[in-house]
Protein backbone atom coordinates (compact mmCIF):
# COMPACT_ATOMS: atom_id res chain seq x y z
CA UNK A 1 0.00 0.00 0.00
CA UNK A 2 0.95 3.62 -0.53
CA UNK A 3 -0.27 6.90 0.87
CA UNK A 4 -0.71 10.22 -0.86
CA UNK A 5 -0.21 13.11 1.57
CA UNK A 6 -1.93 16.38 0.66
CA UNK A 7 -1.42 19.48 2.83
CA UNK A 8 -3.25 22.74 2.30
CA UNK A 9 -5.16 25.41 4.01
CA UNK A 10 -8.07 27.66 4.37
CA UNK A 11 -8.89 30.30 6.93
CA UNK A 12 -10.19 29.32 10.36
CA UNK A 13 -13.51 30.92 9.34
CA UNK A 14 -13.74 28.67 6.24
CA UNK A 15 -12.64 25.44 7.99
CA UNK A 16 -16.19 24.15 8.50
CA UNK A 17 -16.99 24.72 4.81
CA UNK A 18 -13.80 22.92 3.80
CA UNK A 19 -14.76 20.00 6.05
CA UNK A 20 -18.25 19.89 4.51
CA UNK A 21 -16.76 19.70 1.01
CA UNK A 22 -14.35 16.96 2.09
CA UNK A 23 -17.13 14.90 3.70
CA UNK A 24 -19.87 15.46 1.13
CA UNK A 25 -17.90 15.64 -2.12
CA UNK A 26 -14.24 14.62 -1.94
CA UNK A 27 -14.47 11.40 0.05
CA UNK A 28 -17.41 10.02 -1.99
CA UNK A 29 -15.47 10.86 -5.17
CA UNK A 30 -12.39 9.05 -3.89
CA UNK A 31 -14.46 6.02 -2.87
CA UNK A 32 -15.35 5.55 -6.53
CA UNK A 33 -11.68 5.34 -7.58
CA UNK A 34 -9.99 2.01 -8.32
CA UNK A 35 -7.47 1.11 -5.62
CA UNK A 36 -8.70 3.59 -3.00
CA UNK A 37 -8.45 2.03 0.47
CA UNK A 38 -9.31 4.91 2.82
CA UNK A 39 -8.39 8.37 4.03
CA UNK A 40 -7.61 10.30 7.17
CA UNK A 41 -8.39 14.02 7.15
CA UNK A 42 -6.63 16.15 9.79
CA UNK A 43 -7.34 19.76 10.67
CA UNK A 44 -5.79 22.55 12.70
CA UNK A 45 -8.78 24.63 13.81
CA UNK A 46 -6.53 27.49 14.92
CA UNK A 47 -4.74 28.05 11.59
CA UNK A 48 -7.32 26.55 9.23
CA UNK A 49 -4.71 24.25 7.69
CA UNK A 50 -5.42 20.63 6.94
CA UNK A 51 -3.76 17.42 5.82
CA UNK A 52 -5.34 14.46 4.08
CA UNK A 53 -3.65 11.08 4.00
CA UNK A 54 -5.17 8.89 1.29
CA UNK A 55 -4.37 5.17 1.27
CA UNK A 56 -4.11 3.41 -2.10
CA UNK A 57 -3.38 -0.17 -3.12
CA UNK A 58 -0.43 0.72 -5.40
CA UNK A 59 2.16 3.46 -5.74
CA UNK A 60 0.88 4.29 -9.22
CA UNK A 61 -2.65 4.85 -7.91
CA UNK A 62 -1.35 7.02 -5.08
CA UNK A 63 0.69 9.12 -7.51
CA UNK A 64 -2.13 9.78 -9.97
CA UNK A 65 -4.70 12.52 -9.73
CA UNK A 66 -8.19 11.01 -10.13
CA UNK A 67 -9.91 12.14 -13.33
CA UNK A 68 -13.58 11.57 -12.52
CA UNK A 69 -16.18 14.30 -12.87
CA UNK A 70 -17.04 13.94 -9.16
CA UNK A 71 -13.40 14.47 -8.19
CA UNK A 72 -13.05 17.52 -10.44
CA UNK A 73 -16.19 19.06 -8.90
CA UNK A 74 -14.88 18.42 -5.38
CA UNK A 75 -11.51 19.92 -6.28
CA UNK A 76 -13.22 23.00 -7.72
CA UNK A 77 -15.23 23.47 -4.54
CA UNK A 78 -12.07 23.08 -2.44
CA UNK A 79 -10.29 25.71 -4.53
CA UNK A 80 -13.16 28.10 -3.73
CA UNK A 81 -12.33 28.09 0.00
CA UNK A 82 -8.59 27.37 -0.15
CA UNK A 83 -6.00 30.01 0.67
CA UNK A 84 -3.81 28.52 -2.07
CA UNK A 85 -1.11 27.62 0.43
CA UNK A 86 -0.10 24.00 0.11
CA UNK A 87 2.87 21.73 0.37
CA UNK A 88 3.90 19.59 -2.61
CA UNK A 89 1.88 16.38 -2.78
CA UNK A 90 4.01 13.45 -1.70
CA UNK A 91 3.60 9.67 -1.98
CA UNK A 92 4.81 7.45 0.85
CA UNK A 93 5.07 3.66 1.13
CA UNK A 94 2.89 2.35 3.95
CA UNK A 95 4.81 -0.11 6.11
CA UNK A 96 2.10 -0.58 8.73
CA UNK A 97 -1.66 -0.12 8.60
CA UNK A 98 -4.09 -0.95 11.37
CA UNK A 99 -7.81 -0.64 10.76
CA UNK A 100 -10.67 -0.97 13.21
CA UNK A 101 -10.57 -4.14 15.28
CA UNK A 102 -13.39 -6.61 14.73
CA UNK A 103 -15.44 -8.01 17.61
Amino acid sequence: MHAQVVQGGTTPEQRDEMNRIVHEMLIPALQGEKGFVGALNLEDRESGHGMMIQIWETEEQAAQMPDSEAFRKALGAIMGVSTGERAPIKVWRVNAFVGPSKP
